[in-house]
């Protein structure tokens, strides 16, 4: 017998805790099996739930249930504690995402005395070879213990019996997370309880968070055993696909400590002599019940694209689908939340969401379960809300040094920029606070790479979706689909475009008489109205064209299902011209992946006729990455590495969207971006120019137009952020040393396409004509009010249009993506990567180029016909203007903390500014009395700042190492410092 013996001082220091242990002494004594209760008392009332799918065959184990208050009891095997079981987690009612995995766990059971621990097993480290090894390793890396319950009986089957209601219900948010919690335990009900021959299936219905009524659905299984005939494949960073890996501590070799298998079906020939067979288990999809009627052959269509890779590795039929309906019964068995069965779920949430989401093997990698979400938001989409939207496009792409400066100069982070002064504030402090995280708040830097479900990326922030999340897709074709409402009630742009394509070729038209121009609209319209009765509409989209874009939708979730991750190079494959030619419309696909997120292919000018508008089958790039994963013959796996140079091969995802790469982009298109960036620039001007006429009917209220500007105001901002990431830009290759080919894996953009880029850039965001703004339609940007919840976010906006803060946010965000420092840094570094005798984008280079472009009044000559009516200086340059000068004056401030660049970009951002000064001084004394109040104002109050802040610069530059003032006061964000010395 063990005593526990208690110091008398320590129950004086500690009180009443401590006596409720003992006050001298404690026994600590094993509880016999024979003391517990009989089971026919324990079970009293209560009524076996037979097995549902054999009378005949044993369950998973024996479970059951008292039907008047709906509790349930389970006999845990005999031999429980040799089993590992997988609890699958969905909350299936109750939640805007209901349906959607929430998690799950792999667990063991182990018997202490009278108390069965639910463990956690460590599989994160590992180790092979010899036993020493092994034993150190389990001895050190232990399992966790998750919770325990009391035996309540020993079973028929002389297993232990728990009580499932308290294990599953009362520990329910220790399962699931904080995104359930049982506010009201009296008030729960077993809403299902199955038993099968694999797994076990147990619903409750709990009242949650805000006493919302939710359903919670276990799916109880075994692990299989890893001896199942699945063979694990390594995995290979140069081609995408999701892993499973642990720490294998038996191995001394670094590169052969960390072992990573990629995830994947075990996929056999049925019969092996075959060429093609049907596989022995085929990839079964069940797509819901609740999936709109006119929707299902198109979500089947997009599931059975990967049947074709399968052909290519020898299995026939490799994915079967089927359809569950509820109007003839058929399949209206399986639940969804069942591990057995993978579903496709259609959730009318009102949301813009995709996400493929799988349980896998969490030792060997073999995907045993998933279920594909879509949502309706997509396809309904127009309504988005501006402030949401447009830091999301913005911000696409910044790395964690450019966050971390950021989190210093929040006067330069687009989501301040761009937020409602009533916002500004709160964001400018999260974004400080976030700066103190690791990787200042890169959503990567917290992911859990086991659940990379659970960030921002994929529109589920909070949730755990296991493996294959991240996925923005559906968000992306959501702001698609709200354009091509737009595009589709400004006409097709056959028409227009040709005849402004005539215009730039010199052809004359003829002017129309008013009775010509009439007729033609006339006629115009009335076949618009037969076009529409002739055409078949898809929630007011004609149904040839929304239907293959859902299909390429569906198929890039499929794609994730199948354990294949994102490829952003992927659109890369052809030019424009090439995509919109009679050679590939409808016979190739336009991007080499439906794993990458490709923009509606809208024409403009671009090639000789209007291509497919999306995907229309797998790219070359999925049959080869499916070739990898899943030919049987692993001999082969070398050789198809080897294509990995192949240009219809290149391969970046997620984590490469913040590096140097401008071609491992999201929402860039073809392989030279720029000419896409153009094709889309002249659309976003033919939008505008129709948003009052066309756009916005009668009875229609005005908020339309505003929401319509706003939309090409977003597309705008993504073509300014996806051009100025090729600015420092370097192309990374993720090839092996002896590759063919023999690529360098960090190439320098070349010199002449930074410059295009950068044109581009500053011609779309420094000039006033690139908005397109009018007092014709700045009269009619109103906005739609309610008070109601769905508008909430419309109360607080104003009602008049805030011209000169939603363009100096576009301003300020294409000076940030041009001028901060990891783009300055990686300008600075491209010149040594290359010979001095190449060509290259030098530091002074693009800074003369920023600061010409800004300043170009201070060159011309003198105004003549100016007033404060017609200013020398619009009100728009005058904002950009004083931003760039702000901008130099934080770069001439840099510390050393911005990296070795810092004092380069110090002394050239000095260096302009003097210049910038002299400059103004000049126009100052030589244009003076012509300038106008507005123009002379805003030079003579920048001459002084300038002034100041180099004199003080100097002042306190020299009394840090670190050449600034940002240690002025401790704590406080750079631009309050700055302020606070010199002040605006």
């Amino acid at each position: 017998m063990m005593h526990c013996l208690i110091p008398t001082s320590l129950f004086a220091a500690t009180g009443r805790a401590i006596l409720t242990l003992a006050t001298l002494a404690v026994p600590v004594v094993a509880v016999a099996a024979d003391s517990l209760p009989e089971f026919s008392k324990v079970s009293e009332g209560y009524e076996e739930i037979a097995p549902s799918d054999q009378q005949d065959v044993k369950g998973l184990f024996k479970v059951w249930k008292r039907e008047k208050d709906g509790q349930v009891i389970g006999e845990l095997p005999k031999n429980f504690a040799t089993k590992k079981y997988f609890l699958a987690l969905t909350v299936s009612s109750g939640d805007k995402y209901a349906g959607l995995q929430s998690g799950d766990w792999v667990v063991q059971w182990r018997k202490y005395n009278d108390r069965l621990a639910l463990i956690a097993p460590n599989l994160t480290i590992r180790a092979t070879g010899d036993d020493e090894a092994k034993a150190s390793v389990k001895r050190l890396f232990t399992d966790q213990v998750l919770l325990d319950v009391p035996i309540l009986a020993t079973g028929p089957s002389g297993g232990p019996v728990v009580d499932l209601d308290s294990l599953l219900v009362g520990n329910a948010t220790k399962f699931f997370g904080n995104s359930v919690r049982v506010t009201n335990p009296r008030l729960v009900a077993l809403k299902q309880a199955k038993v099968f021959k694999k797994n076990i299936e147990l619903a409750f219905e709990i009242v949650g968070a805000s006493s919302k009524l939710q359903t919670i659905h276990y799916s109880i299984s075994e692990v299989p055993a890893t001896n199942n005939g699945y063979t694990p494949r390594a995995a290979d960073e140069r081609i995408g696909y999701f892993t499973t890996s642990f720490t294998d501590l038996g191995k001394y070799d670094d590169d052969e400590t960390r072992i990573r298998y990629i995830n994947r079906w075990h996929l056999e020939k049925r019969d092996p002599k075959l060429k093609l067979s049907p596989p022995k288990e085929p990839i079964r999809f069940y797509i819901e019940h609740t999936t709109p009627v006119r929707y299902r052959r198109w979500i089947k269509e997009g599931i059975e694209f990967w049947n074709k890779a399968f052909e290519e590795v020898g299995f026939v039929d490799a994915i079967v689908v089927e359809y569950q309906d509820a109007a003839t019964g058929i399949h209206m068995e399986k639940d969804p939340e069942d591990v057995s069965y993978n579903f496709v779920r259609w959730l009318n949430n009102d949301v813009g969401t995709a996400i493929g989401p799988s349980r896998v093997h969490p030792e060997t990698g073999q995907i045993l379960d998933a279920d594909i979400i879509l949502t309706d938001g997509w396809i309904r989409h127009f309504r988005f809300n501006y402030h949401d939207l447009m830091p999301q496009l913005a911000m696409e792409g910044m790395g964690p040094d450019t966050l971390a400066w950021l989190a210093e100069h929040p006067s330069w982070d687009p989501r301040v920029r761009f937020a409602s002064p009533s916002k500004a504030l709160h964001l400018r402090q999260q974004a400080a606070m976030a700066g103190s995280l690791p990787a200042s708040g890169h959503p990567f830097a917290a992911a859990d790479p086991m659940l990379l479900g659970d960030d921002e990326y994929d529109g589920l922030y909070g949730r755990v979706s296991q493996k294959n999340g991240l996925c923005m897709a559906a968000s992306s074709r959501g702001m698609e689909m709200a354009l091509a409402r737009m595009n589709w009630a400004l006409t097709l742009l056959d028409d227009k475009a040709n005849d402004d394509k005539k215009k730039d070729d010199g052809e004359e038209k003829k002017e129309k008489t008013d009775e010509e121009k009439k007729e033609e609209v006339t006629k115009s319209d009335k076949d618009k109205d037969e076009a529409k009765e002739d055409e078949s509409l898809l929630d007011g989209m004609p149904e040839w064209f929304v239907g293959p874009l859902l299909a390429d939708l569906v198929a890039h979730e499929v794609g994730h299902t199948l354990g294949l991750r994102h490829n952003f190079k992927a659109s890369a494959m052809l030019t424009l011209d090439e995509i919109n030619s009679r050679d590939v419309k409808g016979k190739k696909t336009i991007t080499a992946s439906v794993m990458d997120y490709t923009p509606i292919n809208y024409r403009y000018e671009s090639g000789e006729i209007q291509g497919d508008y999306g995907m229309i089958d797998l790219g070359p790039y999925d049959f080869w990455a499916i070739e990898y994963g899943y030919v049987l013959d692993a001999k082969k796996l070398p050789g198809i590495l080897e294509r990995c140079t192949e240009p219809a091969l290149q391969f970046a995802t997620d984590e490469d969207t913040s590096g140097p790469d401008p071609l491992a982009r999201r929402y860039d298109f073809g392989r030279d971006p720029l000419a896409f960036a153009n094709e889309q620039t002249k659309l976003v001007q033919l939008y505008r120019e129709r948003i009052l006429d066309e756009f916005v009917e009668d009875g229609d209220g005005w908020g339309k137009a505003r929401r319509a500007y706003e939309l090409t105001l977003g597309l705008q901002v993504r073509m300014i952020n996806m051009m100025a990431n090729w600015v420092g830009g370097t192309s990374i290759h993720r090839d092996r040393k002896g590759d063919p080919g023999d690529r360098d894996p960090v190439e320098v953009i070349p010199a002449e396409q930074q410059r295009e880029a950068l044109k581009f850039v500053i011609d779309q965001a420094f000039n006033d004509q690139a908005f397109g703004l009018n007092p014709e339609l700045l009269a009619r940007m109103s906005v739609d009010k309610w008070l109601d919840s769905s508008s909430r976010s419309q109360i607080a906006t104003e009602g008049a249009w805030p011209i000169h803060d939603r363009v100096l946010g576009v301003q300020s965000s294409a000076l940030t993506l041009l001028m901060n420092p990891t783009t300055l840094r990686g300008v600075y570094d491209n010149e040594l990567r290359v010979a001095a005798d190449v060509d290259v984008l030098t530091l002074p280079e693009l800074l003369n180029t920023i600061s010409e472009a800004t300043w170009a009044e201070l060159s011309a000559e003198c105004p003549e016909d100016r007033d404060d009516r017609r200013p020398m200086i619009s009100s728009l340059r005058r904002n950009l203007q004083r931003e760039h000068v702000e901008r130099l004056l934080d770069l001439v401030l840099a510390t050393k903390s911005q990296g070795a660049a810092s004092k380069p970009i110090s002394n050239l951002a000095r260096l302009h500014l003097k210049e910038l000064q002299g400059n103004i001084q000049k126009s100052l004394e030589s244009c003076g009395d012509k300038m106008d109040v507005y123009s002379k104002a805003h030079l003579s109050e920048l001459d002084e700042r300038i002034g100041s802040a180099l004199k003080a610069g100097y002042t306190y530059g020299s009394a840090n190492a670190g050449g600034g003032i940002m240690q002025i006061r401790f704590g406080q964000p750079t631009d309050q410092s700055r302020d606070q010395v010199f002040p605006q």
